[in-house]
């Protein structure tokens, strides 16, 4: 009995690697507000624990399958034992542990990646590993064809709101595909060379369609991954070449023809690649270069960029972090912290999207900030430990291959972070690498792996049972860790959907149903759950009722209670306080310059927070003080457009229109677009008071142009054209309004009626 079920563990197990390594890089949910992430790592992990308890069943059947101590083994065990230790004693455990609903890859995912290659080398040899590969290969031409339609059709796999020329296929990021991608590149090109060892190995025949294909993946992923146009990954596609060709040059493959089979071939190409990649550097400003993707994006780097400003601030504060705390770091993703106590004001010289980094963009650097130098020095010996057994392995190609992905791996790993895709081919490397190198050693030392009669001399019928309830204890995790968590994901999706559809009643409850769920990432939904209907209540008044305002504040509170470091959820909830002031002002307000005063202290020089408390202090109406506060962050930094624009509008209601024009000018040369059709509106009717009256029509008109049906900017514009003199345009305005709504019953009525009368308008 027991070996009757040893036997269906097993074949279980390997369909569910299977469905892991093809499944997780295809799965995407359409209802979803982060549907590349959130769900993938959902799908991954549902997966994973089914394979890990199952592999816990069948290792308490058969000891054969249970872990081996092997320099890898122990090094990824210290390695995930420090991540686990410092992101318990981090500044924010739980969001160590669970990340966000936008990464959804924590220590937990990590985990996970570490449960796959354990069970990996336990298998060993059983897995069918050639058929696994090409089934991942094929996979990823089948994700390449997508990327590839996405240029033609950029709604192909979700409507995507961001327009560009950069595919993510379905993994929704360009630098997330191209990782997953350049493991591709070499396990299309080992069996490539594989195929061509002398004599041909029997289970790899020289088979001209499988060698086609073989073709067909390589080029398809290095051409995938210059048209993702990702520096970081190209940069790693030239690392993991290069250290290839380096291998080769000292040990070169026995392959034919004979030619390939010695060391010049490899040193010629090595020296090609070298001396063209130097050409390619020294030139790379030049005309020649600019239409071919990937490498047009190397044209402008340099320090002076100031797309690159934002990356060098985030590694500054980086390394600052990691000097704070050498030793026992901040725990795992917990960078936002970091990167918001030593936040540089000039970051938002290039946009609000640049001030919220919560990634260093350099995996190297983001396990020194996690988890100081041991856990940086961890990571670093993981990597080593496995070159050095990659180098031992009996097929000297595949461990060839191996270190020279590893080597791209790395490289591309100092300009990005951590991401599902490349870890999963990484943990499955690491699997396979492990496996091999635990069997030469025990086939070395004459060791008999099979002996399956002396496993069950105690209690085989007790043993079965326990191995059956370990393998569907698995479902508590699935459900609890995951599904749940795609339930309240597809909750918010239609929360913000019903929004945008004005059905506030229909996307208040369906926010509430997955803030209801217990979900990892409850907090993520709460928060959003509360912005989304401070945000209808303030821009719609009337749609929102002062229930579900109160409701919202008091979601959004609970947020900053469970993550009272994180300035973020501080800053954000000043704002949600203004926006809901109405219901309570005197509470609410003094609620917003509290939040706004722990908000400073976690991040002084970030300007998001004193535009945020000016506008508590106008809402009060002490535009001395609002002024005051707006006028630091001109002193943090001048060349920020937005504080010129707050300032100027602060100027104009407090009574200095002189000021107010030439700040909001200022503004508009640095830059400042406007983010709704209000913004030209207001505007317009300062500049309009101010005397202004030809730029105030322009900028009503700007405003039309983003809010076509918006009465009252028609209103503002006819009235404009009349005061310089255009009547018939005054009229022809004036005249949309008039067959729309009836004027007469306006507040303002009496202070246009002059114009209506004096343009023969009939109210």
């Amino acid at each position: 009995m027991p070996t009757q079920y040893i036997l269906y563990f097993r074949k279980t197990l390997i369909v569910l690697i299977f469905i892991v390594v093809i499944g997780t890089p295809l799965f995407y949910l359409r209802q979803s507000v982060y549907p590349y992430t959130l769900p993938k790592t959902a799908f991954f992990q549902s997966v994973a624990e089914a394979i890990f308890f199952v592999w816990l069943g069948i290792a308490v059947l058969d000891t054969r399958y249970r872990p081996k101590r092997t320099p890898l083994l122990i090094a990824g065990g210290i390695f995930l034992f420090l991540l686990v230790l410092t992101a318990a004693t981090g500044v924010d455990s739980w969001r160590s542990f669970w990340s966000t609903q936008e990464r959804a890859f924590g220590v937990v995912a990590l985990l996970h990646m570490g449960a796959l290659a354990l069970v990996a080398s336990s298998l060993g040899s059983e897995i069918p590993w050639k058929r696994l590969w090409y089934a991942s290969l094929s996979t990823s031409l089948v994700i390449v064809l997508a990327a590839f339609i996405q240029l033609k059709d950029r709604h192909f796999l979700l409507h995507e709101t961001v327009a560009g020329d950069r595919p993510g296929s379905t993994f929704g990021n360009p630098t997330f595909l191209a990782g997953y991608l350049l493991f591709h590149v070499f396990v299309a090109l080992y069996f490539l060379l594989k195929s061509r060892e002398t004599p041909a190995p029997r289970s790899l025949p020289r088979n001209r369609g499988e060698n086609v294909f073989l073709a067909l993946v390589l080029l398809g992923n290095v051409t995938a991954i210059f048209i993702t146009q990702t520096r970081g990954d190209i940069l790693g596609l030239l690392a993991a070449g290069m250290t290839l060709l380096f291998l080769f040059a000292f040990r070169p493959p026995h392959i034919t023809p004979g030619f390939f089979a010695g060391r010049k071939p490899y040193v010629l190409l090595l020296g090609a690649v070298f001396l063209g990649g130097t050409l390619f550097w020294t030139t790379r400003i030049h005309p020649l270069w600019s239409g071919i993707p990937g490498l047009s994006r190397f044209q402008d780097i340099s320090i002076e960029n100031q797309n690159l400003l934002p990356r060098l601030i985030a590694l500054r504060a980086g390394w600052s972090g990691f000097l704070e705390k050498p030793l026992s770091g901040w725990g795992w993703d917990n960078f936002n912290v970091v990167f918001n106590k030593y936040y540089d004001p000039r970051a938002l010289e290039v946009s609000y999207q640049e001030t919220r980094f919560d990634k260093p963009h350099n995996a190297l650097l983001e396990y020194f900030v996690a988890g100081g130098a041991p856990l940086g020095i961890a990571y670093l010996a993981l990597l080593g430990v496995f070159i050095l057994q990659a180098s031992r392995l009996t097929d000297r190609l595949f461990g060839s291959i191996a270190i020279g992905v590893v080597t791209g791996y790395f490289v591309r790993s100092l300009f990005v972070f951590e991401t599902i895709g490349p870890l999963l081919m990484a943990s499955l490397l690491v699997g396979y690498i492990d496996g091999a190198y635990r069997a030469s050693e025990e086939n070395g030392a004459g060791k008999d792996e099979r002996k399956p009669e002396s496993q069950f001399q105690e209690s085989p019928r007790m043993k079965t049972k326990i191995a059956v309830a370990i393998a569907f204890a698995s479902l508590i995790p699935i459900y609890a860790v995951n599904i749940l968590s795609i339930e309240a994901s597809y909750y918010q999706f239609w929360g913000f959907t019903n929004f945008a559809r004005s059905k506030p009643a229909l996307a208040i409850k369906s926010f509430k149903e997955g803030v209801r769920l217990k979900s990892s990432y409850r907090s993520n939904f709460k928060r959003d759950y509360a912005t989304a209907v401070a945000e209808a209540y303030f821009y719609n008044p009337g749609v929102v009722t002062d229930e579900a305002a109160w409701d919202a504040v008091r979601a959004m509170e609970e947020v900053v209670l469970e993550h009272p470091i994180d300035a973020y959820n501080r800053y954000a909830i000043v704002d949600l306080y203004n926006q809901v002031s109405s219901l309570d002002p005197e509470k609410l307000l003094t609620a917003a310059e509290r939040e706004a005063e722990i908000a400073l202290g976690l991040t002084p020089n970030r300007q998001e927070v004193y535009f945020s408390l000016a506008k508590t202090k106008s809402l009060r109406g002490d535009y001395g003080a609002a002024l005051e506060i707006l006028r630091k962050t001109l002193d943090l930094n001048p060349k920020v457009p937005d504080a010129h624009f707050y300032y100027g509008l602060i100027a104009f209601a407090s009574g200095k229109p002189d000021l107010g024009y030439t700040e909001i000018k200022k503004a508009i040369r640095l830059g400042r677009g406007w983010r709704n059709f209000y913004e030209p509106r207001v505007v317009g009717n300062y500049f309009a008071d101010a005397g202004y009256l030809n730029e105030a029509i322009e900028l009503y008109k700007t405003s039309l142009g983003m809010g076509p049906d918006d009465l009252e900017t028609k209103v503002k514009l006819g009235v404009a054209y009349f005061l310089v003199g255009k009547n018939d345009l005054a009229r022809k305005y004036l005249r949309e309004v008039m067959s729309k709504v009836d004027l007469s019953e306006s507040p303002q009525y009496n202070n246009f009626k002059p114009i209506f009368e004096a343009l023969g308008l009939d109210i």
